[in-house]
């Protein structure tokens, strides 16, 4: 009984001295991907790291020096109106005064260029109807508005319709028909969760 109480004692006081295990910290280093070079650094990197501390889990990641974004610095500096898009824009005629308005996820000018076409098919522009029925009327397309801007169709959609339900132009079509079916739309759209099942 005594030797195994001692015996015991050893274990424990052994066990006690023993050095605790390190816990192993995890590291990154964000570098800038190159070409197929910088893989070989980063791999050379980590076994030194890795072989001078070696309860260091070292990793590399690699991000692009350059985006697409900052290659075109001059898109959100556009100042010219015609060669903006995704914008909801106003046109308005100079002899009676009436206006529509139009919105355009591409560049606004050649929007305008459709509305001053003549379709073959039924669904022509409202302005390019107004001109066909008013032979002296002339709209203004060299000083039109560009009324609001949004950063996706849907939001754009929204803010047109918000724009011709506030501002009510004689030469939108879809004032009265399309109006009310067209919010509920866009609401439901934007809210799925209060669709009605």
């Amino acid at each position: 009984m005594i030797n195994q109480t001692i015996d015991k004692y050893i274990s424990r006081i052994t066990l006690l001295n023993q050095p605790k295990p390190q816990k192993e910290t995890k590291r990154f280093i964000v570098l800038p991907f190159v070409n197929k070079k910088a893989e070989d650094f980063a791999l050379r990197l980590k076994s030194l790291v890795e072989e001078t501390y070696s309860q260091v889990d070292f990793n590399v990641a690699f991000k692009s020096p350059k985006t697409i974004g900052s290659l075109f610095p001059f898109k959100d500096q556009i100042t010219e109106k015609t060669s903006q898009s995704l914008v909801v824009y106003k046109i308005n005629c100079k002899t009676c005064n009436v206006d529509y308005i139009g919105k355009t996820e591409r560049i606004l000018v050649h929007r305008l260029k459709e509305h001053q076409k003549k379709k073959q098919t039924t669904n022509k522009s409202a302005c390019y109807e107004h001109i066909e029925e008013n032979p002296t009327h002339e709209m203004d397309y060299e000083n039109i508005q560009v009324i609001d801007r949004a950063s996706s169709n849907f939001k754009l959609r929204m803010k047109e319709l918000l724009h011709i339900l506030k501002e009510q132009p004689e030469l939108n079509k879809q004032l009265n028909s399309q109006s009310d079916y067209e919010i509920k739309t866009l609401i439901i759209q934007a809210y799925p969760q209060h669709r009605k099942k």
